[in-house]
């Protein structure tokens, strides 16, 4: 039997039992993609995460797991495992992941704050299918805009005011079966609470997670889109889940910074064949 330790860690929150809640698995050597799965499920939160340390200094293999099977990026994993190797006052003050998709992520120590720089990435536009703004409950004439990002297979829908983000109750049997490309759905105003900049929500149901309590990488689209709307060069967020938490966008020329506070709740070690 392998035996590895693993962190219970409350990730985009300063308080313990807010946030993403996030297992970072630390490995001295990999697992096999079904054990790896097969853990996940039994953690059955919404992602989980395994780090494994490359022959390259101070650089991790990453990889994501739902209790739907693999993925390629997950922000608020990769922040968990960075607070965990930044924080342990071994790393120094940066680490970079190597995730399965060929990027390659560094993350580095902000004051109190861990941030992930991702690349930035574009907006595209597709059509919103009717049956998807029927899931989610909304007039799609009523949406003042909306955008797709291919990389992230995320369609972003602006509404009108905060309220109207809170009060989605989606179908998610009916979101899952309005389409078969997207595998996300955010939605996100302009924030009456003036702490923050925006607030938004996030759907994905295609890869086992209704509502994700705290997103990160979908930043890599939003901190240029919001730094443009609102004329900020540095934001804030609050993910209106119902564990919320607090997520903070630097966008750069080319890519975004994305940070938050993290909190470890567990610890312990695993047995795995």
């Amino acid at each position: 039997m392998n035996k590895f330790n693993y962190f219970l860690v409350d990730t985009f929150s300063n308080e313990l039992f807010k946030g993403n809640p996030t297992p970072v698995c630390v490995l001295e050597k990999p697992l096999s993609a079904e054990t790896m799965h097969l853990l996940a499920r039994e953690f059955c939160l919404p992602v989980t995460v395994f780090i494994t340390k490359s022959e390259e200094q101070k650089s991790y293999l990453i990889r994501y797991f739902t209790r739907t099977g693999e993925i390629p990026a997950c922000g608020h994993g990769t922040l968990g495992a960075a607070y965990l190797l930044l924080h342990d006052g071994q790393s120094g003050d940066q680490v970079i992941f190597q995730p399965i998709n060929g990027s390659k992520l560094i993350a580095t120590k902000g004051g109190l704050l861990t941030y992930v720089e991702y690349p930035k990435l574009e907006k595209s536009y597709k059509t919103i299918p009717a049956s998807l703004c029927q899931a989610l409950g909304i007039d799609v004439d009523a949406i003042p805009s909306y955008f797709f990002c291919t990389q992230l297979e995320t369609l972003f829908i602006e509404m009108e005011n905060a309220e109207k983000v809170k009060a989605i109750t989606p179908d998610f049997e009916q979101l899952i079966q309005s389409t078969a490309s997207i595998k996300e759905v955010v939605v996100m105003s302009t924030s009456a609470d003036l702490t923050y900049d925006f607030i938004l929500r996030s759907f994905c149901p295609w890869i086992g997670i209704e509502e994700d309590p705290v997103t990160g990488s979908i930043h890599a689209v939003l901190g240029h889109y919001w730094k443009e709307r609102l004329q900020k060069d540095q934001l804030l967020a609050y993910q209106a889940s119902e564990r919320g938490g607090q997520i903070h966008i630097i966008p750069m020329e080319s890519s975004v910074k994305i940070g938050g506070s993290c909190r470890i709740i567990i610890k312990g070690q695993l047995l795995a064949s």
